[in-house]
C-alpha cells in the first residue's frame, strides 16, 4: 500500500473510531492476504490489553466470515471487543 493511501486509510480508522467514542491505537498491517503475522499481533494486543474495539477497512479482512477458524472466528473467540467495519459493503 503506497504511504499516501495508507496515511488516508489511517486517517478513516481514526475519524471511525472517535465516532464510536473510542481512540485509534496501533495499526496492524499485513504485507499478503496469506501472511498471519500482523494478525497474530493483534491477537496478541487484544490478550494481553484491555482493548475495547477492533476497526477494520472492510469485512473482507478476516476473511469470510461464516468459515469455520475465519480470522473474524479467531478474533470473536480472543476477545469480547467491538468489531467495527469501517466499509461493511465490501
Amino acid at each position: 500500500m503506497p504511504d499516501r493511501e495508507y496515511g488516508l486509510l489511517q486517517q478513516r480508522l481514526a475519524t471511525a473510531a472517535q465516532h464510536a467514542g473510542y481512540t485509534l491505537g496501533a495499526i496492524h498491517v499485513e504485507e499478503l492476504p496469506t501472511d498471519p503475522r500482523a494478525f497474530e499481533a493483534l491477537l496478541d494486543s487484544v490478550a494481553d490489553l484491555d482493548i475495547r474495539a477492533v476497526i477494520i477497512p472492510t469485512k473482507v479482512h478476516l476473511g469470510r466470515w461464516e468459515r469455520r477458524g475465519s480470522k473474524y472466528e479467531q478474533l470473536r473467540r480472543s476477545t469480547s471487543a467491538e468489531i467495527i467495519v469501517l466499509d461493511p459493503c465490501t
